[in-house]
C-alpha cells in the first residue's frame, strides 16, 4: 500500500493532523520535525527535541472495523523493531516490551526506551480510523531530567543515523505490512516480545510476577503462587533484566 506522505515542520500531534486528513484519504502517512504536543499512551506527553527524532502518524480508514486494535499496534511494533534493527545492523542490544515499546541495552548495561507506538481507535464520517502514533529517538542526547534515567536515542546507543534515513525506511516497512493479514502481524509481535516466562515487577502489587500467555486479544497473563491477573497496560510493568 502507498501511502501519501505529509511533512510538516511544526504540528500540534502527528496524530491529530493525520485524523483531519483521514476526512479526505483512506490512507495518511504524516511527519514533522517537532510536535508541540505529542501524546504517549494514557494521556502522557511524547517529549522530543525539534529535528532530532521521528515523529510520525500511519492513518488508516475502513467502511468497518476489519481488524482488532492489537492488530494495528502489532503493525507499529513490528514496522519499529524491523527499522531499527535493519539499519543498526544487530538485534542484539534491542528488546521489544510488552505491549509495544522498544528498548535499548545502553554503555552502562541499564535498559532504557528507544521508541514507542500509540494506538487510537475512532470513526471518521461514518468510518472506522486507527491512528497509529511512532516515536523514535534518533540523534536525541540529552533529556529532561524526569526522563534522563529511562530514555536513550541511536546516537546514545551508538548509531549515527539521520531522522531522514529512519522516516523513510519506517514508511517503507509500514507501507509493506499493511497488506498483511492481521493475524500473520500478530504472530511476528509474538515472536518478538517472547514476553512468556518473563518475571517483572507489576505497579501496586507487591513481589515478582511471572507471564504465562500472551492472549489473542492482546492482554497479558501473569501468576503469582497461584493468583493470576490480567494485564493492557505495559507501563504498569518492569521487566527483571541482566
Amino acid at each position: 500500500m502507498l501511502l501519501p506522505h505529509f511533512h510538516y515542520g511544526q504540528v500540534t500531534s502527528t496524530n491529530t493532523v493525520a485524523l483531519e486528513l483521514l476526512r479526505r484519504y483512506p490512507a495518511v502517512f504524516v511527519s514533522a520535525l517537532y510536535q508541540t504536543h505529542g501524546r504517549g499512551r494514557h494521556g502522557r506527553s511524547w517529549f522530543g527535541e525539534h529535528g532530532k527524532n521521528v515523529y510520525c502518524t500511519i492513518g488508516l480508514r475502513q467502511p468497518r472495523r476489519t481488524s482488532p486494535v492489537i492488530a494495528h499496534l502489532a503493525l507499529g511494533a513490528v514496522a519499529v523493531w524491523d527499522t531499527v534493527t535493519g539499519l543498526t545492523g544487530t538485534s542484539s542490544i534491542f528488546l521489544l516490551k510488552y505491549p509495544n515499546d522498544l528498548l535499548g541495552r545502553c554503555p552502562d548495561g541499564v535498559w532504557r526506551k528507544l521508541s514507542g507506538v500509540l494506538v487510537e481507535h475512532t470513526t471518521v464520517e461514518g468510518h472506522s480510523a486507527f491512528l497509529i502514533g511512532i516515536g523514535i529517538n534518533v540523534q536525541q542526547r540529552t533529556f529532561p531530567q524526569s526522563l534522563a534515567a529511562v530514555a536513550t536515542s541511536l546516537a546514545l546507543l551508538g548509531f549515527e543515523l539521520t531522522p531522514e534515513q529512519v522516516l523513510s525506511r519506517l514508511k517503507q516497512l509500514l507501507e509493506g505490512l499493511c497488506d498483511r493479514p492481521p493475524e500473520e502481524l500478530l504472530n511476528r509481535w509474538r515472536g518478538l516480545l517472547q514476553v512468556e516466562g518473563r518475571l517483572m515487577y507489576i505497579q501496586g502489587k507487591p513481589g515478582l510476577w511471572k507471564a504465562i500467555a500472551l492472549h489473542d486479544d492482546g492482554r497479558l497473563e501473569v501468576e503469582q503462587k497461584g493468583v493470576r491477573l490480567m494485564l493492557t497496560d505495559g507501563d504498569s510493568i518492569r521487566y527483571v533484566l541482566a
